[in-house]
């Protein structure tokens, strides 16, 4: 299996196009790229930015030697592979981010790897990273390894419930009892007198045999 050009869309998702045994194939992704893959893709700025003759190039005698900040000028969004042995190459296809907040689209001339008569110094290092990238790229086709997005989980709305108290009984208070209420009474259950409350004659009780409890009013 050999991939022929690959591309990481808008949407951070892959377009890809490879070679089997039953001829051309090409796929679609729908799921996101992981950082490696990005990560592939941005090893291929530096030779995007020699091979299109870019002002960041300029004077430079290694990839490394290009601005810390370079990531947010140039972007490669792709590469096609051709060719065979000593003319095996690359065309890689990307973009430049404008100070007008436009964008400058890019296409590098095909580039081969191992052609001694190729005038790029560089040739090695963007065979590598070409490389790379096709790993990262099988990786997503056929392992799916994809990024992983994690997702909120919906919390299950409940209705409020009707809360009510428990129903609590009346407690029952006793009148308290008074010395002096109980010898009373006494004193009357004991007598012959008939007293008068209130315009109401009250008789004594003839028997001590019923206890007699009056409530404190």
């Amino acid at each position: 299996m050999d991939i022929t050009k690959a591309k990481v869309t808008k949407d951070n998702t892959l377009v890809a196009t490879y070679m089997d045994e039953t001829g051309t194939v090409t796929v679609e992704g729908k799921n996101l790229v992981t950082n490696d893959l990005i990560n592939a893709f941005k090893a291929l700025v530096p030779h995007m930015a020699f091979l299109c003759e870019q002002k960041e190039a300029d004077g430079k005698e290694f990839l490394e030697d290009m601005p810390e900040n370079i990531d947010s000028i140039l972007e490669v969004t792709g590469y096609t592979v051709g060719g065979d042995g000593d003319s095996r190459g690359v065309t890689l296809t990307g973009k430049r981010f404008l100070k007008s907040n436009k964008v400058l689209n890019l296409n590098a001339p095909f580039t081969k790897f191992t052609d001694e008569n190729e005038d790029y110094a560089f040739q090695f290092e963007l065979e590598q990273a070409i490389e790379s990238c096709s790993y990262e790229v099988n990786e997503y086709i056929f392992n799916k390894k994809w990024k992983v997005v994690q997702q909120e989980l919906p919390f299950e709305e409940q209705p409020a419930a009707d809360v009510q108290a428990d129903v609590i009984p009346e407690a029952q208070t006793a009148a308290p009892s008074s010395p002096d209420i109980e010898a009373f009474q006494k004193i009357i259950d004991n007598s012959k007198v008939t007293i008068e409350v209130n315009g109401k004659k009250i008789k004594p009780r003839s028997s001590g045999r019923h206890k007699t409890t009056q409530l404190a009013s």
